[in-house]
């Protein structure tokens, strides 16, 4: 609200209703957000309020003022880097934005002489907290901005850590191999924490990276105490129908992306939906015109119109081999547990699946939870909130869980000392 106006009493219709015409008017106090917000202080700092003005779409911004309370999202991120990118010249990973989100953080970084972007897949989301660490493996994209707000609404004490596809800074090698991807992901986390029980979660294609670690640490004799897979397909599904036809499932995820924002509608408070609205409007307007651009440029140049005119090389490789890794990745037999986290809608025209491939593929059992939504927008605003109240269970029941060794220890112990009561006179 703008403003609080403290009152004794309510004034009432004879019917005992509030008299809503008859409150006094508010005084006029507020939070003024152009006089708190603080100006840029050089030409560095104003050329990037400048560009986060344009992407964001918001004015004024400050030099403090948050990217991701701004509403940025991973793909504005991308533009942002990019534009930065041809201002400096400076290619910063996109996971910058978790130590640096305000515009004088990044100012500082890109003032720094012979600075350069210190590589890792490993990536604090969220790094305090006395919880064992949550780690969630990148999406097909390769980039781990989208788990921002599932890390936000687990809490302050449940660290978060990121694992980012290797090649987003333009340098290192791409994996085109699950296998060895994951490898190098458990190398990783083992330098943070080098014993088990690990936790660890996945969307979309990071479930099935999420699942080869898994497998591998327990190869390594390390447990794994939670295995959470975020709408990850296994092996053959969507199967489509013979009926589906290519027009039915274009007009199938029109109507999804249509339904999806409906119901984010009445997900959010009531003061928020008109904000919403009118993002997605203005988003919507910037595509149509892009594409009409794009459609131009097609004409005369004979280009493909589509995402890749804005999403830097690097990204549209990693992309690439992601896919590539993906589609050779034969899945064996886990033997723990998997915790699938399923979005209550599901690509239509297909046969249907309620355990979306994974069936057989978990000799631990496969524990299903619904979440409102569909696939990929699960683990995002606004329903990333119902996603994360199941996983606060399904975390806490994992960590409170006495490890294996331990129970089997405590199990040897106990039959040690019955034999003995059975055995020697008292």
């Amino acid at each position: 609200p703008g403003g609080f106006e403290r009152l004794t009493s309510l004034p009432l219709t004879p019917n005992k209703k509030v008299d809503r015409r008859a409150l006094p008017a508010p005084q006029q106090v507020r939070l003024d957000v152009e006089k708190t917000s603080v100006a840029p202080r050089d030409t560095l700092e104003l050329q990037l309020i400048k560009i986060w003005e344009k992407i964001l779409d918001v004015r004024p911004i400050g030099v403090r003022d948050n990217f991701f309370e701004l509403g940025g999202h991973s793909l504005l991120a991308v533009r942002l880097f990019a534009h930065i990118k041809k201002l400096t010249g400076k290619n910063l990973p996109l996971a910058t934005l978790f130590q640096a989100p305000t515009v004088e953080q990044l100012a500082n970084i890109l003032r720094e002489k012979g600075w350069t972007a210190p590589w890792s897949s490993l990536v604090a989301i969220q790094p305090g907290g006395s919880k064992p660490p949550f780690f969630c493996v990148h999406a097909i994209g390769g980039n781990v901005l989208t788990y921002r707000d599932l890390a936000y609404h687990l809490g302050p004490d449940q660290p978060v850590y990121g694992l980012q596809a290797q090649g987003l800074d333009g340098k290192q090698p791409y994996y085109t191999c699950v296998e060895d991807m994951a490898a190098h992901y458990v190398k990783e986390i083992r330098t943070l924490q080098p014993e088990g029980p690990y936790f660890l979660g996945g969307s979309s294609a990071g479930g099935m990276v999420a699942f080869e670690m898994a497998q591998q640490l327990h190869a390594q004799g390390q447990q794994v105490a939670l295995l959470a897979l975020f709408d990850t397909y296994g092996p053959g599904y969507p199967k489509p129908l013979p009926t589906a036809s290519s027009f039915r499932r274009k007009l199938y995820r029109f109507i999804q992306r249509l339904d999806l924002h409906l119901r984010n509608l009445f997900l959010l408070e009531p003061e928020k939906r008109t904000v919403y609205t009118l993002s997605k409007l203005r988003i919507l307007k910037k595509r149509i015109r892009k594409k009409v651009k794009r459609n131009i440029k097609d004409m005369t140049v004979g280009s493909f119109p589509g995402i890749k005119y804005f999403l830097p090389r690097s990204l549209r490789e990693v992309a690439q081999a992601n896919r590539q890794a993906l589609s050779s990745y034969v899945p064996q037999a886990y033997p723990g547990r998997i915790t699938l986290f399923r979005a209550s809608k599901q690509p239509k025209g297909c046969y249907p699946d309620p355990e979306l491939g994974w069936s057989g593929l978990a000799a631990g059992g496969l524990e299903i939870h619904e979440v409102p939504g569909y696939h990929g927008a699960i683990v995002e605003e606004p329903c990333v909130r119902a996603l994360v109240k199941q996983l606060k269970v399904c975390l806490q029941k994992a960590q409170s869980a006495e490890p294996i060794e331990q129970r089997l220890a405590s199990l040897v112990y106990f039959l040690l000392s019955f034999t003995l009561q059975i055995l020697l006179p008292c």
